[in-house]
């Protein structure tokens, strides 16, 4: 019998995938496809192509739904959320350790500026020795200085490294006993006493000048700085060259050595003279760097020489002067 075309009729009425055998299975509900693999839906994860059916519950249709997209995607937020939040507590954490380093180096620097305020200083600290001063990096440099300032007090630190190396190997020299190296015995002198003068020269003329231009931002101190930090630029080329007798095992004096069949004695002076040469570079660079910070906060000749002229009237020999120019009865130093 021929079927009417214009009859109403299910499309999904017959199963084109049914068993031709006769069984008809039931329509699954869309909604009833659950992806849990406890509960039917995907095998074998989001790459699976075969599906388990389940009875479609149509008291539950929102709860079906709510499983799905629980099992779906929701299940590996969960471990993507607890794997943010885990950041984001090691986070607060490095926050809250921050703060509270800061807040320890504020009580401090609080603390100092009270006792100085009072007519005290804090207990004094350096060299660790015999204590001499308070050197305090972390204390009483700012934060975005910290790091040049601690360079620069390494590079002091390598500079007496150097000068101990120096004196070491001009001994070595002398006892090898070149015959091409000329003055072996007055170099060695000389750098015995480089290790006194130039350790404390070096310090106080231009390591604790730069310390003190980055702690009260002071124009006259940052020119203490370039004056003779320039002229220990300079003391490094000199040390590199290595004039004999100077007191310095430098390339010169490596190559008499080395003419000289001395090899342990040009081993030592190859390692001094490229210390030097290291040291001369790493100084340049420092210095070019600090005379920009310098620009950069509008510093002037004219300001160092103001706060030369005040601090002299404010220290006691400026103020014991202008007593004795006050009592004369001339106008004149008494």
């Amino acid at each position: 019998m021929s079927q009417n075309p214009f009859d109403d009729r299910d499309p999904f009425g017959d199963d084109p995938f049914g068993d031709s055998g006769g069984g008809q299975r039931d329509a699954v509900p869309l909604h009833s496809v659950r992806r849990s693999a406890d509960q039917g839906g995907f095998l074998g994860g989001f790459g699976g192509s075969a599906y388990r059916a389940v009875e479609a519950d149509m008291d539950g249709f929102g709860a079906d739904e709510d499983s799905m997209y629980k099992a779906g995607g929701i299940s590996q937020g969960v471990s993507q959320g607890d794997f943010s939040q885990g950041s984001r507590e090691a986070e607060l954490q490095r926050r809250e350790d921050e703060l509270a380093a800061r807040e320890r180096e504020l009580r401090t620097r609080e603390a100092n500026v009270q006792a100085m305020a009072s007519g005290t200083r804090p207990a004094l600290n350096f060299p660790p020795l015999y204590p001499i001063m308070y050197h305090a990096i972390n204390v009483e440099v700012p934060a975005g200085d910290r790091r040049t300032v601690r360079t620069l007090f390494y590079m002091w630190l390598a500079l007496e490294a150097m000068l101990v190396l120096n004196s070491v190997s001009c001994l070595i020299v002398l006892v090898s006993n070149a015959a091409d190296v000329s003055n072996a015995g007055a170099s060695f002198g000389s750098s015995f006493v480089y290790l006194f003068t130039i350790s404390a020269g070096s310090f106080f003329l231009w390591y604790r000048p730069i310390y003190n231009a980055y702690m009260k931002d002071s124009s006259m101190f940052f020119y203490l700085f370039f004056v003779f930090n320039g002229f220990h630029i300079l003391f490094d080329a000199y040390m590199a060259v290595g004039v004999p007798g100077a007191g310095s095992a430098g390339i010169i004096v490596m190559l008499q050595c080395i003419s000289s069949g001395k090899k342990a004695a040009a081993a030592f002076c190859g390692i001094s003279f490229a210390l030097w040469v290291l040291h001369f570079v790493v100084s340049l660079f420092m210095y070019i760097k600090v005379r920009r910070h310098y620009r950069l906060r509008g510093h002037t000749f004219s300001e160092a020489k103001q706060q030369a002229y005040l601090g002299f009237a404010q220290s006691g020999a400026g103020q014991a002067a202008a007593g004795a120019y006050i009592r004369s009865n001339t106008g004149t130093f008494v």
